[in-house]
């Protein structure tokens, strides 16, 4: 079973996936991919330098993702660009991972699984959902200052959205048992 898990920036999808993980899913994070990318692949980096300049880079090497972040976010056109780079790299890792196991179930954390049509490669899309409050604030507590917060969840399809269109959704304004207990409950619902 392969289960595209998606939401908004802060949502929670980490901690959604990892209790995934905890009731036997292999785990793949989409982010993860790209912070790799960003640090290790010459591919990446290269394009990203040509693309964006050496303002982006880091002097110990890779890319700096909140010099990055700070260009990219600033403007639709810059925003493309940076996906027209990093996301063939990332399904090339995703489905090169998933390959190499393919008899296990797996959850995928894909920021923009709807964004990017992504949805046909999984069995079941599950939505993590937050109030815009408490998504910001959690991007806060990760050191993103509330106007770039905003700016990038507005880059995003609207959270509404992705819960519209999931197969199933996780309301993660309470707490880790709350979210436990849902996440158990589809899964009962999806293997019986």
């Amino acid at each position: 079973m392969r289960i595209g898990l998606t939401g908004g920036m802060g949502c929670g999808k980490s901690t959604a996936a990892k209790f995934f993980e905890g009731m036997g899913f292999k785990r793949l994070d989409c982010d993860e991919i790209v912070h790799d990318l960003l640090q290790n692949d010459l591919r990446a980096i290269s394009s990203i330098r040509q693309t964006f300049g050496n303002g982006v880079l880091k002097i110990e090497g890779g890319v700096d993702r909140k010099a990055l972040g700070r260009v990219a976010f600033s403007s639709q056109a810059n925003l493309r660009q940076l996906e027209a780079i990093i996301h063939p790299l990332v399904r090339e890792a995703w489905t090169s991972e998933i390959d190499s196991d393919p008899d296990s179930d797996w959850v995928i954390e894909v920021p923009l699984l709807f964004e990017k049509n992504l949805q046909n490669r999984v069995d079941f899309t599950v939505c993590v959902f937050c109030h815009q409050d408490l998504q910001v604030e959690r991007l806060e507590r990760k050191g993103i200052v509330r106007t770039q917060a905003l700016a990038r969840i507005n880059q995003q399809l609207p959270l509404s959205e992705k819960a519209q269109r999931a197969d199933h959704v996780l309301l993660n304004d309470g707490s880790f048992e709350f979210l436990e207990s849902q996440i158990d409950c589809i899964l009962k619902r999806i293997r019986s």
